[in-house]
């Protein structure tokens, strides 16, 4: 178990305070929220020792007294913390069955955890027209696409959600086993599909209510954001995947060989 201890800040001006600089949509105590959920679940308070008192809390986070109050209820109320009378807050230690992280890894293996089995459920399925975002890698298959989402569990706990766009020609002729359970560039193989390229990007987002519901975080969490594009032969867009990934079950990993030598020499990704 780690051990953390809260510093002080020497100075006003060294001291980050949540909410300054740009404006922010997420209220402060929410901010707060979740920067103390984060540390409490990454083992980094000590349960043997109380947490910073209020005052001190609103000294580094640079909020109120009623600030700090509301995120502390928040944690209370969750699990994370207890309040003992008269001795202070203690971080409540949590579990470290699911501490270890998938591995974000390629576009066609799925993920894997070593001893455990992740269970897929398949929540919709249904042509529509696709976001503005989406329709413009389509192109002229934008009008109307297959749209599946899905969402992968651990012993009930959801920890990925995956909302797959793919076009109707091939979308068309998926059937019910592919649709329900078959990894989407896997089905699209089977179809016939010349799958020739693939890019994608891996960033960080925001879970919005509808993230929020399926994963079981709260509205705001950071989320890992992957989306890759599959093109075929020809160079036509075949599928587009949204994949949101909570952060604290996820972390890409890759292995790097040093290739060449002399001056020509570099770090190459072993996939």
């Amino acid at each position: 178990m780690g051990r953390a201890s809260v510093n002080k800040p020497q100075t006003a001006a060294g001291r980050r305070k949540l909410g300054s600089g740009e404006r922010s949509v997420t209220p402060l105590y929410h901010q707060m929220y979740l920067v103390l959920r984060q540390k409490i679940g990454d083992g980094e308070f000590d349960p043997e020792k109380p947490l910073p008192g209020e005052h001190q809390l609103a000294e580094q986070f640079g909020v109120s007294r009623v600030t700090v109050r509301r995120t502390l209820d928040m944690l209370e109320l969750e699990g994370l913390i207890e309040r003992r009378q008269g001795v202070g807050t203690f971080p409540v230690e949590q579990p470290t069955e699911f501490r270890d992280r998938y591995n974000i890894g390629g576009l066609t293996a799925p993920e894997v955890r070593t001893g455990a089995r992740a269970e897929v459920s398949t929540l919709d399925i249904g042509r529509v027209l696709p976001p503005a975002t989406v329709a413009a890698r389509f192109g002229a298959d934008a009008q109307q696409v297959l749209r599946v989402v899905r969402v992968r569990s651990f012993k009930g706990e959801p920890f990925t959600v995956m909302t797959s766009y793919i076009a109707m020609r091939y979308g068309e002729r998926m059937s019910r086993r592919q649709l329900q359970g078959t990894a989407i560039p896997t089905a699209l193989l089977e179809l016939g599909a010349e799958l020739a390229r693939a890019e994608q990007a891996i960033s960080a987002t925001l879970a919005d209510d509808l993230a929020a519901s399926r994963l079981g975080v709260p509205v705001g969490s950071p989320l890992i954001l992957r989306t890759p594009m599959f093109t075929d032969r020809r160079d036509e867009p075949v599928a587009f995947i949204e994949a949101l990934y909570r952060p604290d079950r996820y972390e890409y990993r890759t292995t790097m060989l040093r290739r060449g030598s002399g001056k020509a020499w570099r770090w190459q990704p072993v996939y």
